[in-house]
């Protein structure tokens, strides 16, 4: 599968639950803009037939090579990030959840999911949106999770499938600024993730994000109980030259930490 037909089929299951996705990219649109993206991100469990080393030769199929790894340590996640030899294709950042590191309660929760999932589960691009690979977990569960870790309570209501798009502003005409397009979001009633502060990083560090906080969807969990958890958020990036005179190409990990809670409960 060809990139573009790749993002374009993350942008149609993503936008279905996150609507203010579409929203802002036409408020964009209408303002002038073309709007490129810059990445898109994925979460995924360690030690399970979707985990990063399984999926990765998908990515690479695509024309992507490796590009850094990462650790958030408190998060007790790993990721890496993958460019493609087109400079105009969005990166793509792959996380994982070190399910060994959890509490023993958690631990039992997440073996109980994967050994759900098919050993036979990647099976190529598609995969990235599939979403569910397992039965509903129930509400007490889920509510467990949350209690140790957001990021796996995200992803047993979510399953695979991308967790954001994201805002490349270097490509942008007008809103140059991350302070003009927070301040643009603002005014159209989109909430803010404002963990650190609305602005992630500084020019210095070559690469400065921001991100909306995740819309909200109702989820029935595995014991009948419905209520509604955060889906997927947007993103907006810019980058920087570095003395070289190079574009900034990877992430800074202090900056994704913050990022990631866009899709914390509140």
């Amino acid at each position: 599968m060809h990139y573009d037909s790749f993002f374009n089929l993350l942008w149609e299951d993503y936008v279905k639950i996150a609507p203010q996705a579409r929203q802002i990219h036409d408020l964009f649109t209408r303002k002038g803009e073309q709007v490129f993206n810059d990445h898109v991100a994925f979460r995924t469990f360690s030690n399970s037939p979707i985990d990063l080393l399984k999926l990765e030769p998908v990515i690479f199929d695509m024309g992507y090579t490796c590009q850094q790894h990462y650790h958030f340590e408190k998060k007790k996640l790993m990721a890496r990030s993958y460019s493609h030899r087109d400079p105009l294709a969005p990166k793509i950042f792959l996380s994982e959840l070190q399910r060994h590191l959890l509490s023993a309660e958690s631990q039992q929760i997440l073996a109980n999911v994967v050994a759900q999932i098919s050993t036979n589960a990647v099976t190529g691009p598609e995969t990235f949106a599939h979403g569910l690979f397992w039965n509903p977990v129930s509400f007490a569960d889920y509510s467990h999770l949350s209690s140790e870790s957001e990021y796996a309570a995200w992803l047993t209501c979510m399953g695979l499938r991308v967790n954001h798009f994201t805002v490349c502003l270097n490509h942008l005409k007008n809103l140059t600024s991350m302070e003009k397009v927070i301040a643009l979001l603002e005014e159209n009633g989109f909430a803010i993730n404002q963990v650190g502060g609305a602005i992630k990083g500084v020019p210095a560090d070559l690469l400065v994000q921001a991100s909306t906080l995740a819309d909200q969807i109702e989820v029935t969990f595995g014991c009948g109980h419905t209520t509604t958890v955060p889906s997927c958020f947007y993103e907006f990036a810019k980058r920087y030259k570095n003395a070289e005179g190079k574009l900034f190409d990877g992430f800074i990990t202090n900056n994704a930490d913050k990022i990631f809670e866009s899709t914390h409960r509140a």
